[in-house]
């Protein structure tokens, strides 16, 4: 039976999905599959950010949690303590030494960025040391502790 379906006679009985409809699509729809109801309220609020304010209530695309690159998202966490939530949290500001608080939190919240829902803090931080071979992080010996490296730009308080 399946081998005499065609895509012609498939498509018309496929009523649930478009045929231009990706399968992340059919999987994230929540009708069809409901979201986990583990997550506290504060979690979840932090979770569906979309962008940063500064202080004067203009956005900055510098200061945009929808920047590409991981290493200027983590910035942009730690420029914005309002949509942070206590994941990371400065150190040393003025050297640029920061601690990631809530591992799972920040992996979470970068999976949704990159729409990949098995992101893991173990995958995460693999790709933060990376940036150590370009200068954008640096080698810090203490668990969950990085620095930013010379050419990272964006974080100083002085050059802002």
């Amino acid at each position: 039976m399946l081998d005499s379906v065609t895509h012609s006679t498939f498509l018309p009985n496929a009523s649930f999905c478009d045929p231009l409809m990706s399968w992340t699509d059919v999987f994230s729809n929540e009708e069809y599959y409901p979201a986990f109801e583990h997550q506290t309220d504060a979690d979840s609020n932090c979770l569906k950010t979309s962008g940063i304010k500064s202080q004067d209530g203009h956005s900055h695309s510098r200061t945009s949690l929808q920047s590409s690159h991981l290493w200027e998202f983590v910035r942009d966490l730690l420029l914005s303590p309002e949509e942070n939530c206590g994941i990371l949290e400065w150190e040393d500001r003025e050297q640029g030494i920061f601690r990631v608080v809530k591992s799972e939190a920040l992996a979470k919240m970068w999976g949704q960025r990159k729409k990949n829902d098995r992101m893991t803090y173990e995958k995460l931080s693999r790709a933060l040391r990376y940036y150590y071979k370009t200068g954008i992080l640096e080698r810090v010996d203490r668990r969950l502790v990085y620095k930013f490296g010379k050419n990272a730009h964006g974080w100083q308080e002085d050059k802002l």
